[in-house]
């Protein structure tokens, strides 16, 4: 076997972007059929829809297409935000916008969670108001969590406790990472 053999041989052994990521968008999103329409045609064609969606990329510093599964990725995301499934919201958030887009998240209500802004200390941050969110939503098994974009951002959304494995299992396999935020 060659040198260049090896890279052949890795590259084979990866596993394809596509399945990981409809399956993702299918858990985060319950199965909302345009989400997954969405996310099949990012992943089917990751370079058509990189130039359909150029001003997206263009506004997190992409202007050429280069690591495909990093578009299908930032997709991923992107779509998810655009149905209302996910915010992206700056580390340094102020408390109440933090509450108000998450508070509109479809998962948000579809969980039927609730939040007092009193349990929230505006001079703290993200991961301390997620953690006291996970201590509060303890009964509903429910935490926020975050899909890793190596972003100074967070990619927010509700998730069921018991569904974080299967979502970390799956982006793990694509070399990504979905993570609940309290433990960030």
């Amino acid at each position: 076997m060659g040198f260049f053999d090896r890279f052949k041989k890795r590259e084979s052994m990866r596993k394809p972007y596509g399945p990981n990521l409809i399956e993702i968008a299918r858990l985060i999103s319950n199965g909302d059929q345009a989400v997954l329409c969405e996310i099949s045609a990012c992943t089917q064609d990751p370079q058509a829809w990189f130039e359909a969606h150029r001003e997206q990329y263009s506004q997190r510093g992409i202007n050429t297409i280069g690591n495909l599964e990093w578009i299908q990725w930032l997709g991923l995301a992107d779509i998810l935000a655009g149905h209302n499934y996910v915010c992206e919201r700056d580390w340094k958030d102020a408390r109440d916008d933090f509450l108000f887009f998450l508070q509109q998240l479809k998962g948000f209500q579809a969980l039927h969670l609730s939040v007092d802004p009193a349990w929230l200390d505006g001079g703290q941050d993200i991961p301390i108001w997620c953690n006291i969110l996970a201590e509060q939503w303890e009964p509903q098994g429910v935490r926020i969590a975050a899909i890793g974009i190596d972003s100074d951002s967070y990619v927010l959304f509700p998730c069921p406790v018991a569904q974080l494995p299967t979502l970390q299992r799956l982006a793990g396999e694509l070399g990504q990472y979905i993570e609940s935020v309290e433990g960030m």
